[in-house]
């Protein structure tokens, strides 16, 4: 999953994660970093006797410049989002970019201002470096800043290129939603992501250039996969949650063996169970969220970790940031949290605030399943 990753921080509460895919490539791209301070130093007339760090240190320094200019990219994206009420679960930087999760969709009209809002600010840091790169400072420093300056002239030109899941996508289909309708400025800016995609890969092949292939290969996955989540959400659009959700909830504490747990809910047939606090043992129709210290899943129980560690509890494999929404909620709301990876369950409350059931990945596609056999909920 895109979200996966280690917290390295965190920034208003916004957890910032560090992807796997960004640790095995930040040496390459402090190899190419390094290549463009040696070509922009040759420009100048700096030689390379004179530099006080070797152009391969210098890549590196540039190559975690650039990924705290992407930070800086999608916190732009964060910011506006929180000015609009939507909460921020994650940002993660990976191997060829960052992703901000949102915790639900931003209005098309927003989403447009959203989306610029990323690359407006890759261009406002690479005004500044460019003036830093005129101070009086040593040689070597202002082309580092010119070459900082140039990657995010780069950056914020690619993302605004019209097709998904770049920003420019997601501002042309804020701009066009109006006039033909969210679903069909989805396929729009989705189709012409695809066919950018494509030339990308032709282009990167007969150029033998690996970085342009791996660009291709991720725009394309991007739209195809913004495509088929709008085709989803139109299956799902309408339905409750209640339609959807299981009810087959156990319960657990956190200071139980792993194990045990997990053989209960297979000798009982439960999808998951929720771990409350010490004061609890009744049923979890009347258990109101503030008792709910968290919840596992079957697959929560199968990590391998906890195989390895015979006396692993509860509390080392539940999740406590689980997204909450209602019986009468929009199914289609779930959709996003589950198929991102953003969560593995999404508890279902109703109207009394009582927790009643679960919806998890597994519900979700039964449902897509069985609606998409059927023609849709109306026939």
């Amino acid at each position: 999953m895109l979200d996966r990753g280690w917290t390295i921080f965190r920034i208003r509460g916004i957890p910032v994660k560090l992807h796997v895919t960004l640790v095995l490539f930040l040496p390459y791209v402090a190899f190419v970093t390094s290549s463009q301070f040696k070509a922009i130093a040759e420009a100048v007339d700096l030689p390379q006797d004179a530099l006080h760090l070797p152009p391969l240190v210098w890549g590196t320094i540039l190559a975690i410049g650039l990924f705290v200019s992407i930070l800086l990219h999608e916190l732009a994206h964060c910011l506006v989002a929180v000015s609009n009420g939507v909460r921020v679960r994650s940002i993660t930087l990976m191997m060829l970019g960052g992703v901000s999760r949102m915790e639900r969709d931003v209005r098309p009209e927003r989403e447009a201002w959203m989306a610029f809002a990323g690359p407006l600010s890759s261009f406002g840091i690479a005004v500044v470096c460019w003036l830093a790169s005129l101070l009086p400072l040593l040689a070597e420093v202002r082309v580092a800043f010119l070459a900082l300056a140039l990657a995010n002239v780069v950056l914020g030109a690619f993302n605004l290129l019209p097709a998904f899941p770049m920003d420019g996508g997601r501002v042309l289909r804020g701009l066009l939603s109006s006039r033909l309708g969210i679903r069909r400025a989805t396929s729009v800016a989705a189709t012409i992501g695809k066919g950018m995609a494509v030339l990308f890969g032709l282009f990167g092949l007969l150029s033998f250039n690996v970085l342009l292939v791996l660009i291709a290969v991720f725009v394309y996955m991007g739209a195809a996969g913004e495509q088929g989540r709008a085709q989803w959400r139109q299956v799902l659009e309408g339905l409750p949650v209640a339609e959807v959700m299981t009810a087959r909830l156990g319960e657990a504490h956190a200071d139980e063996r792993a194990g045990e747990v997990a053989r209960r809910l297979f000798r009982q047939n439960l999808a998951g169970a929720l771990v409350v606090d010490g004061e609890h043992e009744h049923d979890h129709a009347e258990l109101a969220p503030d008792h709910v210290l968290g919840v596992v899943t079957a697959w929560d129980l199968a990590r391998p970790e906890l195989h390895r560690a015979p006396d692993a509890t509860v509390g080392k494999a539940m999740r406590t940031d689980v997204p909450r929404v209602h019986t009468r909620d929009d199914a289609a709301a779930t959709l996003d949290a589950l198929v991102n990876g953003d969560a593995e369950a999404v508890l279902v409350l109703d109207e009394g605030e009582h927790v009643v059931g679960l919806v998890t990945p597994a519900d979700l596609q039964r449902a897509l399943a069985l609606l998409g056999a059927a023609g849709g909920r109306g026939r």
